[in-house]
């Protein structure tokens, strides 16, 4: 009896061993990098309740979608632009599992100002005073292409006459040839914009980023400041989610997307600057 008793008892412990050192999943998230941040607060928790290891793949939209396009390895896209997502739908629907995308969150824009302010900047139209160096993410990329739209809206709205919304001054008049004069160059990336200004020493003295980068830089105590956007004006940037249809993990990736639509997904998006 003792001997059967101390074999079960083995037996069990052998069980329960085995179940804690079971290899974790790994599931590759190519993620835009505004997005980072956010992800990096969640991804703790989600792979301990779910024995999954999270591997972000963090770059700019438009790049992501490049390398998966050209077969790089990835359980699931996530872009600040479903731009994207809905381009990978409509060119290569056998890239996304079940044909499909979810749209999940929003984000506007800010002005980033460098720490000390010293081209003093108050106003967006500063933007445009002769000699203020200013940084802008790529065209090519979701920052980029909203700040372009935005600067637009700028110019149709507060710079022109016919608007009711017209900014008496003329201050804003030609807002769109100006500021394009001030750009010292073009990042790859938010996070590149972000970079540069932050550097403090005269490389640039504003940029234009994302809502969510303003509150993580007054979170973490950046030395920068932020200048907000009026909504009449700005752009909302809406993003996009889906599982690439080569994974070998459908469950859990669905589960990490779940994640992202449920309610606790969305106030910790919130709480990030997001859904704005």
């Amino acid at each position: 009896m003792l001997i059967a008793i101390i074999a079960v008892a083995s037996v069990v412990c052998y069980s329960v061993y085995n179940a804690s050192t079971v290899k974790p999943v790994e599931l590759r998230v190519f993620i835009a990098s505004s997005l980072i941040h956010v992800a990096e607060d969640m991804i703790a928790q989600f792979e301990k309740v779910n024995n999954v290891k999270i591997i972000l793949n963090s770059d700019s939209s438009s790049a992501l979608y490049t390398q998966i396009i050209q077969g790089s390895p990835a359980d699931i896209y996530m872009t600040a632009d479903q731009k994207w997502t809905k381009q990978l739908l409509a060119n290569n629907p056998s890239l996304l599992l079940n044909n499909r995308y979810e749209n999940f969150t929003t984000n506007s824009l800010e002005v980033i100002i460098a720490p000390g302010n010293p081209a003093n900047i108050t106003s967006i139209a500063d933007l445009t005073k002769p000699g203020v160096k200013l940084v802008l993410a790529s065209p090519l990329v979701p920052a980029g292409s909203y700040a372009n739209s935005t600067i637009w809206k700028i110019d149709s709205t507060w710079g022109n006459p016919n608007s009711p919304q017209y900014v008496n001054s003329g201050i804003y008049k030609n807002f769109n040839a100006s500021i394009y004069q001030n750009i010292v160059s073009y990042e790859n990336s938010v996070e590149q914009v972000v970079g540069k200004v932050s550097l403090g020493i005269g490389v640039a003295d504003a940029g234009i980023v994302f809502v969510s980068d303003g509150v993580y830089g007054v979170n973490t105590g950046a030395q920068v400041s932020f200048m907000q956007i009026p909504t009449e004006v700005n752009t909302q940037g809406i993003y996009g989610i889906g599982v690439i249809n080569s994974t070998q993990h459908s469950e859990l990736a669905q589960k990490f997307i779940n994640y992202w639509l449920s309610e606790t997904g969305k106030e910790l998006l919130t709480k990030y600057g997001f859904n704005s």
